[in-house]
């Protein structure tokens, strides 16, 4: 309930979220279709201007942080209400910005345009050389704000690409030209990555590179997926090419990465030898004090490569083992494997052998040896199933079969 003299914002504010309050126990699966179109359509409308009244908000309670003594009022809000800083502090800045394009700002208002539209508007404008006259800026900035609507968002950006040549058709040849230098020239500044821990095993990667490097990225992963063989699976592209990418990562080779206090790039996996040894413990990525949590298992499988070293703990968390070189199938010992086995050992797999892992059948944790005898030359998916307690192996010949554990 709204106080007779609180601000209107305040009380809008507080009637809508009280009106959703209302109807959130009401089934809408027997909505007429047609309401149920109007009503998603206005929903993506009142999301936008709900998102734009926040965004302005923040950019104007900046009293808020010095009360507080935050860094500014996005780190205020994120404290109390325990939410992201990172997407608050965009937010802010997106309302900041829109200081400067009331055209922007008041279709966002309205709702007519969401958050990505204004932000690609925004983009582009800023992006325009200082020499552009004042008219032809607010020419351009009406212009992409009246086209909005009816265009997905990388519709607007293609067109808004071309935002000189929209509004100076004599002159588009070389309106493209220089927008594409443009892009060219700020790429690296725009370029962005951050890996922020979801809590549940994962992480969330969010970035912006450069499009060469984005396509020489996707270029590299989709040659990681296109011979895999996942036995039936359900896999969603994106999902391959995720997986592609952890195994990208893992194969990089360290000896190329820069130098780190004198030493070369290594990642420490710290296992207690018990839990090495066990169908179930936990390893830390890093010193045992890490939050970095992985199970014993996933640390076996990274012990069958160079590029992970193991810090093996005994009862008194003294260091035993090292990643000493004897536990490791030598590039002689590997490329032996690749002159036997053309593709991975295990059954109906043909993934390349030299996309493939040595990997211990006896394994080196229980004192299984260091030699070709004890090795099995599998992909990165099957090396996995190796390791993972739900499924069960039996060699045949040379080739391995590998099932779920009824």
């Amino acid at each position: 309930m709204s106080t007779p003299d609180a601000h209107p914002v305040l009380a809008c504010v507080r009637s809508v979220r009280a009106a959703l309050v209302d109807v959130a126990d009401l089934d809408p699966t027997f909505m007429p279709t047609r309401d149920k179109a109007a009503a998603l359509l206005a929903i993506g409308e009142a999301l936008a201007a709900a998102n734009a009244l926040q965004a302005r908000l923040l950019a104007s309670a900046h009293e808020l942080a010095l009360d507080a003594g935050t860094r500014d009022v996005a780190a205020w809000l994120a404290s109390t209400a325990h939410a992201d800083h990172g997407s608050l502090r965009r937010t802010m800045e997106l309302g900041r910005r829109l200081e400067a394009a009331p055209i922007v700002s008041a279709a966002f208002a309205e709702g007519r345009i969401d958050a990505q539209k204004a932000d690609i508007i925004l983009r582009t404008l800023e992006e325009l050389p200082e020499e552009t006259p004042r008219s032809l800026r607010d020419q351009a900035e009406a212009e992409l704000v009246r086209r909005a609507p009816d265009f997905s968002p990388k519709a607007l950006a293609r067109l808004a690409r071309h935002l000189e040549a929209v509004v100076d058709p004599d002159g588009a040849d070389a309106a493209e030209g220089r927008a594409l230098l443009r892009e060219e020239r700020s790429a690296w500044d725009k370029t962005s990555l951050r890996i922020t821990p979801r809590f549940d095993g994962t992480a969330r990667i969010n970035g912006v590179i450069p499009e060469e490097a984005a396509h020489r990225l996707r270029t590299y992963l989709e040659a990681y997926t296109q011979p895999r063989k996942l036995e039936g699976e359900v896999v969603r592209t994106d999902q391959r090419m995720g997986r592609a990418f952890c195994d990208l990562v893992e194969r990089i080779d360290p000896a190329g990465l820069p130098r780190h206090g004198g030493d070369t790039t290594t990642v420490m996996i710290t296992v207690p030898l018990d839990d090495l040894r066990a169908e179930l413990g936990t390893a830390a990525i890093g010193g045992l004090d890490s939050e970095g949590r992985l199970s014993a298992a996933e640390a076996r499988r990274l012990a069958c490569t160079a590029d992970i070293i193991p810090a093996v703990l005994g009862s008194r968390s003294q260091i035993l083992d090292l990643g000493r070189t004897q536990r490791l199938f030598s590039p002689a010992q590997r490329k032996a494997l690749r002159t036997r086995f053309t593709t991975c050992q295990v059954e109906g797999c043909d993934v390349p052998s030299t996309w493939c892992d040595a990997h211990h059948e006896d394994p080196w944790s229980s004192g299984g040896r260091t030699d070709l005898r004890n090795a099995l030359l599998v992909c990165g998916h099957h090396h996995r199933r190796l390791h993972d307690s739900r499924y069960s192996s039996t060699r045949s010949v040379d080739q391995v079969i590998v099932r779920l554990r009824r």
